[in-house]
């Protein structure tokens, strides 16, 4: 399945919007700022369906919360940009510069690819989701790797 982000720059209340093939808007993603940078995966009617919070104690990492599960999602900076998840079997890796990242199962099979690209609504990223059953999970991963790009953080944990 390939969806696409969509930063929003009408809207103070929505930040994204992701959009599926057909260029229709398939949710809304909120935002707010105070006292730490929270965001909720929504559908169209405000109906919540994850959320995800960039957390700045003793060390800065996302947490994500949907489908019943809790995921923690610490950057990491080697010779390539990755995510150590907590929660979950995927591995997410890539390039901060290029904007493209790609999440592996345990078996090293992708479920999901992200580039950023040129869309009919603006520049933002493609997404081609192959494991449509974590697809809020791999929705929320995007978004937290987006953030962590735009917030242009360096102090990430460097791993051995």
């Amino acid at each position: 399945m390939k969806l696409f982000i969509k930063r929003n720059t009408t809207d103070e209340e929505i930040a994204f919007y992701v959009y599926d093939d057909n260029e229709n808007i398939k949710y809304a993603v909120s935002v707010q700022a105070e006292p730490s940078l929270r965001m909720m995966i929504q559908t169209l009617g405000g109906e919540p369906l994850a959320a995800i919070k960039y957390n700045t104690f003793v060390l800065n990492y996302f947490t994500v919360r949907c489908a019943n599960r809790f995921y923690a999602l610490i950057p990491c900076l080697n010779e390539r940009f990755s995510f150590a998840i907590y929660g979950s079997t995927y591995r997410f890796m890539g390039s901060l510069l290029d904007g493209e990242f790609s999440m592996f199962s345990s078996d090293g099979e992708t479920v999901m690819t992200q580039k950023k690209c040129w869309t009919t609504h603006g520049d933002g990223y493609e997404l081609n989701i192959s494991d449509e059953s974590h697809e809020l999970f791999l929705i929320s991963a995007a978004l937290c790797a987006d953030v962590f790009l735009t917030l242009g953080e360096t102090k990430a944990i460097l791993s051995t």
